[in-house]
């Protein structure tokens, strides 16, 4: 035993489904297959019955355990459902336990069968079908592990070559979970901050210039023997008031906003739907609406107290004194600028980021197309021939629907798995396997590429005389590797994707080429045509190699019994899905038409979580800026309030309107600079964070700091001009006479 760091060791399948029915519907659901030490690992027992046991794996008797949902939605919470038989795959299978409503808060998986280390197709190392789940020993760190699994990994690759350039990663549990949601709650937590931090800033201003108001007050009571703690609390207790008003009506407004939060964000936060107002939030929400009260409220409190009597009672009616309150207000307005700077550049990365996104080319036409999957019972489709049997009808059928324009098969449905195969060039073959590239390979039906629009740039699309000889071997059956050989394998067509071939045949055609793919056996096949890049994971991930195989050729048998339906029509797509349920019934009563959809809805899902936290951003940066808008202006209009007599003066003695204005614009104006200053600082070091989180866009993008910063300097002018208009307006004689 190689591993000297984990206390225990557990495996499970990935991209595993499976196929329940008898006594309802068919229905497709996730269900991986485990090691028999799956549940004992993760330290979860069973609510009913019994988890799996070693000699479940050796596939005698086909067993099976049930999720929490999956007992209740099917079975009616029955516990004597444990010892009865269901059907699984086709196949009778005997219900052995139920796990408890717990692991739906990490797992997706509806069921679990246990995994058949004894088939064939199992023992294949390049298949890399399974993923390790493990629990250190006391006291051993994770870098330790770490170094352990990359010896392992070594030991592994040497002695088996097919190995090479792979590794073991340990990721802890937590962040596989969470992945990277995590990030996304950081930066809405941030930007939530500076929100909070901005409006107490307005908030601070007016109860200073407030407090400046009511200076000669203070000092009159403090003359008369009021004393200093009680002036504080009586500030303070204004101050509560207004947080505690502001605060409770932020959570009436949080409660109706909950469920449409849980919708919106359901999409990039783990257990979103979860979210709900309950306790502990509504205590913090208490605690940081009287935290911000008394912090926002204290300064003018103290300030007022500190005062000097004798001189507060002098300059009734004089504004010396008032410098100071306005210097402090100043600087609020340009810590508001700045932080608002940072959210708005925040926002316009991310903005910009969605925009390219938006705009990649996926490679073919989602509009008005249709897809679900269908899963044959591998029992009943035991050949090739039997699945295209099985295809040919279903299309045939399909096609007479009215409003149809195409319908074809694949096994690579774009946005929602992927299957890839390594393969060379004939008369390029490389030393080890492990030097072989990689490809995605789909395998497809006729009219494939016309029904999903992926054009084909060269040569020809797969069509009906792309046939290969019956095979008489199980689809799930593999043939003994050593007696294979490339050169006796029938030769077949294939079409590869634009970028594969650009890169295999920088100089020449082609077209006519033969790459030999290993497949199920290794499958030599000739370039018949050379199709458009497909985007088949995603606008935001580069499109990878792709091999297309006629599902009539040998090289079918790699993509099983598991195909994509799609199908594109001339109206509405979910009109024709009765009608191709009812279809599929009447050939397969027992095979589900499970994960229909519209490929435009997958191509939108697939941006999701980038829309979901750009939108959000974006929203808080522009509550930033108003509110940072609304601090500017109201310095400045009680900045010309104060001077309206020195206005009045000045233009007495001849100063020009317009000298007014440019007065009160200039200082405005030098606090939204020297905020875009410190503002454009701090973004340099934040914005840091959206590594990984952009698309095509670097996180000092000079157009989104440039667009931002003038953009934040004109809501800076447009603040700045009504004050300053004010100004302009006033009249020297009614100005002089008021005081």
């Amino acid at each position: 035993m190689r591993n000297q760091v984990f206390e225990s060791l557990a495996a499970r399948s990935v991209y595993s489904t499976a196929v329940i029915s008898g006594g309802t519907d068919p229905e497709r659901v996730d269900g991986p297959s485990v090691s028999a030490n799956f549940f004992s690992v993760l330290g979860v027992a069973p609510l009913v019955g019994r988890t799996f046991l070693p000699s479940d794996e050796d596939g005698q008797h086909r067993v099976v355990i049930l999720s929490y949902s999956l007992w209740q939605r099917r079975f009616g919470n029955d516990p004597r459902v444990v010892g009865t038989t269901t059907t699984i795959d086709g196949e009778p299978t005997t219900i052995v336990g139920v796990m408890p409503a717990i692991l739906a808060k990490t797992f997706s998986d509806q069921l679990w069968l246990p995994f058949p280390f004894h088939a064939a197709w199992n023992k294949v190392r390049r298949f890399h079908k399974l993923r390790a789940i493990g629990r250190l020993r006391n006291g051993v760190p994770l870098e330790r592990a770490q170094a352990q699994m990359n010896l392992i990994a070594k030991q592994l690759a040497a002695a088996y070559p097919e190995d090479g350039g792979w590794g073991l990663r340990l990721v802890p549990y937590h962040e596989v979970v969470v992945g990277g949601a995590s990030r996304v709650l950081v930066l809405l937590f941030a930007a939530v901050a500076f929100v909070l931090v901005i409006a107490c800033g307005n908030v601070a201003s007016l109860l200073l210039a407030r407090a400046s108001t009511r200076d000669p007050e203070i000092a009159v009571r403090t003359a008369l023997g009021a004393s200093q703690i009680r002036i504080v609390r009586q500030l303070l207790t204004e101050s509560l008031v207004l947080g505690v008003a502001g605060g409770a009506a932020g959570l009436v407004l949080t409660a109706f906003m909950v469920r449409g939060v849980r919708g919106f964000a359901s999409g990039i936060l783990p257990r979103a739907t979860e979210v709900r107002l309950d306790g502990q939030a509504i205590l913090f929400a208490i605690g940081i609406t009287l935290a911000t009260a008394v912090s926002f409220g204290l300064a003018p409190a103290v300030r007022a107290v500190r005062q000097d009597v004798a001189a507060s009672i002098r300059a009734l009616g004089q504004s010396a004194h008032r410098r100071r309150i306005l210097r402090g207000r100043d600087a609020l307005v340009v810590g508001q600028v700045s932080l608002s700077l940072v959210l708005l550049i925040g926002a316009g990365l991310l903005l910009r980021s969605m925009w390219l996104l938006q705009r990649v080319d996926i490679g073919f036409d989602p509009s008005r197309l249709l897809t679900a999957q269908v899963e044959l019972p591998v029992d009943q489709y035991r050949s090739r021939a039997d699945v295209e049997r099985f295809w040919t009808t279903f299309l045939e059928r399909v096609h007479g629907l009215p409003g149809i324009q195409g319908a074809a098969g694949t096994s690579l449905l774009p946005l929602t798995g992927h299957g890839d195969a390594p393969y060379y060039v004939e008369g390029r073959r490389p030393r080890t396997e492990a030097e072989q590239p990689v490809a995605e390979v789909s395998v497809v039906t006729d009219d494939f590429f016309s029904a999903t629009g992926i054009p084909v740039l060269a040569g020809r699309a797969l069509n009906a005389t792309d046939r290969s000889p019956v095979e008489s071997r199980p689809t799930g059956q593999l043939p003994d590797s050593a007696a294979a050989d490339p050169g006796a394998s029938p030769v077949g067509a294939v079409v590869i994707s634009r970028q594969m071939a650009s890169r295999l045949f920088p100089h020449e055609r082609a077209v006519g080429k033969r790459p030999v793919a290993s497949l199920r056996t290794p499958f030599v096949a000739e370039i018949v045509g050379v199709a458009g890049d497909v985007h088949a994971f995603g606008q935001d991930v580069a499109a990878p190699d792709i091999m297309y195989f006629a599902q009539g050729q040998s090289a079918a048998s790699f993509a099983g019994n598991n195909m994509s339906l799609v199908v594109r029509t001339r109206g509405d797509p979910t009109s024709l899905v009765p009608g191709i349920r009812e279809i599929l019934r009447e050939i397969e009563p027992n095979v589900p038409l499970a994960s229909v959809a519209m490929m435009g809805d997958l191509v939108r899902d697939s941006i999701a979580d980038s829309y979901v936290r750009t939108r959000l951003l974006a929203s808080f940066a522009l509550i930033a800026l108003l509110l940072a808008v609304i601090g500017l202006y109201s310095v400045l209009a009680y900045t010309v309030t104060q001077r309206t007599r020195e206005i009045g003066l000045r233009m007495a003695l001849g100063a020009r309107r317009v000298d007014i204005l440019r007065s009160v614009i200039e200082r405005g104006m030098l606090l939204v600079g020297l905020g875009v200053l410190l503002g454009l600082i701090v973004a340099f070091s934040v914005t840091r964070l959206f590594a990984g989180m952009l698309f095509q866009v670097g996180t000092t993008d000079p157009l989104v700091f440039i667009g931002v910063t003038v953009c934040l300097l004109f809501a800076g002018l447009a603040a700045c001009w009504v004050p300053a208009r004010r100004a302009m307006a006033i009249s020297p004689a009614l100005a002089l006479k008021d005081r």
